[in-house]
């Protein structure tokens, strides 16, 4: 039984399905409970291809959850892959004072969600929104204006949409399972809180997952999500082995494309990461070197603690990723509400000194 908060990630994949359940404890660590696997059915290249089949496959992995921590699972977050997956870049602008004031966390949120105002098809939503970075008046590339003075403040988002109906079958499918999602996540933003630290997201990294319908080509720079590439092509297209497949080459092309537009715009990359069931096959980074003119390594789970085993760490990246992705949140809101109580008090205090 927990004593702190309980989250869950909830991996749907086409191959198998992985949920872990974690714990925010009272000091607010993190800790790894227990993990659950089942074969995926009802569910290829990201989409769902039988409701039914797929509510059965998740049922029975959190019921063994639930056994397994004595507790039925909570917050649960879920991954969300597919075609209809796409990412765009807004800008927008906000007026802050003619003659310039401190900027607030008011006025960035404010910011933020002006330029993630963009005109999306009635048949699509937004999942995330992931700022690149702030500019105040004329200074740009500024990463956190937060108590600047400026008269200007814009920033650049990278936003990521998938198809309403897409993102209602996923919620469709764990209430189904007599369960509720909290929140659905991009594989490549839950894999990447799993397999990269800070500093090597700012160099520069791109992360691979090659799964057993689909790959995902997440490009990081400059500390976050910068590009994404959805190809619907995974280990089930290799028939016959992976090494001279037209499929895999096919895979290998579109990742060097990709990167080197994104190079030419933008950034540097220092690494490409990979991750998915391929991990697993012999020679796959000595092939991939051979494509890639990048240094090429395999995943593996960072800052591991709790109950999980090398392998089953790699079988359960995004589930792992999920739960981190919301113990992160869970501390960004914890700090912001110490932030606030902490101006609450100044100026309690300073009302006391100035009146008394």
């Amino acid at each position: 039984m927990t004593k702190g908060t309980l989250i869950t990630g909830l991996d749907m994949g086409s191959s198998k399905i992985a949920a872990v359940a974690c714990e925010i404890t009272k000091e607010n660590t993190f800790k790894i409970l227990a993990q659950e696997f089942a074969p995926s059915k009802g569910i290829s290249r990201g989409t769902f291809i039988d409701l039914g089949e797929a509510v059965d496959a998740v049922s029975k992995v959190l019921e063994k959850l639930r056994n397994r921590i004595s507790k039925r699972p909570e917050n649960i977050y879920v991954n969300i892959t597919g075609e209809t997956i796409k990412g765009e870049r807004s800008k927008g602008m906000i007026p802050i004072s003619l003659r310039g004031r401190e900027v607030t966390t008011a006025d960035i949120n404010r910011c933020i969600n002006v330029a993630s105002t963009i005109q999306l098809p009635f048949d699509r939503d937004i999942i995330h929104r992931i700022v690149q970075n702030f500019s105040i008046d004329d200074e740009s590339l500024i990463s956190s204006p937060l108590g600047l003075y400026a008269s200007r403040l814009g920033c650049e988002v990278y936003i990521i949409t998938a198809s309403v109906n897409h993102i209602q079958n996923i919620y469709k499918c764990v209430n189904d399972a007599g369960y509720d999602a909290q929140e659905v996540v991009f594989t490549g933003m839950a894999d990447s809180e799993s397999l990269i630290d800070e500093k090597v997201k700012e160099e520069g990294a791109v992360l691979l997952d090659i799964g057993d319908s689909l790959t995902e080509l997440s490009i990081f720079f400059g500390g976050g999500l910068r590009d994404i590439e959805i190809i619907s092509i995974g280990a089930q297209d290799f028939r016959g082995g992976f090494k001279d497949n037209p499929a895999f080459k096919n895979i290998l092309s579109r990742t060097g494309s990709t990167i080197e537009a994104f190079l030419k715009k933008r950034g540097k990359i220092g690494s490409v990461i990979l991750t998915g069931g391929l991990v697993f096959a012999d020679e796959i980074v000595e092939v991939m070197e051979t494509h890639l003119p990048y240094r090429i390594r395999i995943g593996t789970v960072k800052d591991l603690k709790g109950v999980s085993s090398g392998l089953d760490s790699m079988r359960g990246v995004t589930a792992i990723g999920l739960a981190r992705y919301a113990y992160k949140k869970h501390m960004k809101k914890t700090l912001e509400e110490k932030n606030i109580i902490s101006r609450i008090s100044t100026k309690v205090v300073d009302i006391f000194n100035n009146y008394f």
